[in-house]
């Protein structure tokens, strides 16, 4: 915290000192992004302000329980001028869906925890050690004097929870689970929050994941789970890009895996612009994914590339499987 305690007093004076707030996180909206935004949202209207949260892409819809999550205001495009843009985990503009142009906000708080990242705001909150930007945020909750509200809880519980894989990824640190502690004080019913965003697959998810573990494949040195997901199977499976969330997992599964690839053709674009997601253990993926223009954490990574899926997967597999034999 002391190694930051400069950006965050800068951005308690920025929030003070400003009335009027956009919100926003990254394109494809994840837990963490939703959570931190809502949570954020809250703190603010609590101190007087007027905070207004945007996505270009709908909430998943098992984020939707959180407090104030139909609110949220899917834009392709923000007009207006703000005092303030608090911007999440998003390494640019274009992450974040190009929603707001610089100009339109006097202040722009950039707040990231992934290793790759740029400095495109006044204020560049970038710690790569955080677990996640509910981790962040909560931080900042302390920076202001200001305990999180039981409403508030839940949504940065929700942002903890998923960015760490149910606390089974390498950043659930003693940071994050001191952090679970705190928050469950606060009233988060850890058990009830794990039924609303885990356990409520549809037949149609659950279907798609039996499509594609049957493509399942393991590299020739063992080492390399890859699936991949296809249009047909989306069509098949009456599922959507929503219903892919958590698949990646299942090829980390097998102990010996070091790294997971799922391949997903875009069911609702071009065929050709094929979405990769690693998962790893014990290897960079981010490093790998950044060559590729991607990037996100250590054990979890994504890219997008152009082609056939077949021939993405077995250029991706190719060069993973000299990646981890050096």
């Amino acid at each position: 915290m002391n190694k930051h305690k400069k950006s965050l007093q800068e951005i308690a004076g920025i929030i003070k000192s400003s009335q009027k707030f956009f919100i926003a996180g990254h394109l494809k909206p994840d837990g963490d992004t939703i959570g931190t935004a809502l949570a954020l949202k809250s703190l603010l209207a609590r101190m007087g302000k007027e905070p207004h949260v945007f996505s270009k892409e709908p909430v998943p819809s098992n984020m939707l329980f959180l407090p104030g999550a139909r609110d949220i205001k899917i834009r392709d495009k923000v007009t207006g001028v703000f005092d303030c843009a608090i911007i999440l985990e998003s390494v640019s503009l274009e992450r974040m869906g190009s929603l707001i142009e610089l100009s339109q906000a006097d202040k722009v708080i950039n707040i990231d925890h992934h290793a790759t990242f740029t400095n495109f705001g006044h204020v560049n909150y970038i710690d790569s050690t955080a677990s996640s930007s509910a981790e962040q945020l909560y931080i900042i909750f302390k920076q202001l004097n200001k305990k999180p509200t039981a409403a508030e809880a839940e949504c940065l519980y929700a942002g903890l929870v998923t960015d760490t894989g149910k606390f089974q990824h390498s950043n659930a640190s003693p940071s994050a689970l001191a952090m679970a502690s705190e928050l469950i004080k606060a009233g988060v019913k850890p058990f009830r929050l794990y039924d609303r965003i885990y356990a409520n697959k549809t037949p149609c998810s659950l279907r798609l994941l039996g499509l594609a573990l049957n493509s399942l494949k393991i590299s020739k040195g063992g080492q390399i789970a890859c699936m991949r997901i296809t249009r047909q199977m989306f069509k098949n499976a009456g599922a959507s890009v929503n219903d892919t969330e958590e698949i990646i997992n299942y090829c980390m599964m097998m102990p010996e895996i070091k790294i997971g690839v799922l391949s997903r053709e875009n069911p609702g674009g071009a065929r050709n612009d094929i979405k990769i997601s690693l998962r790893s253990r014990g290897f960079d993926v981010s490093e790998f994914a950044r060559h590729y223009g991607g990037g996100g954490h250590r054990n979890a990574s994504g890219f997008s590339l152009k082609g056939n899926i077949a021939s993405v997967e077995e250029k991706i597999i190719a060069k993973l499987s000299k990646a981890v034999e050096k």
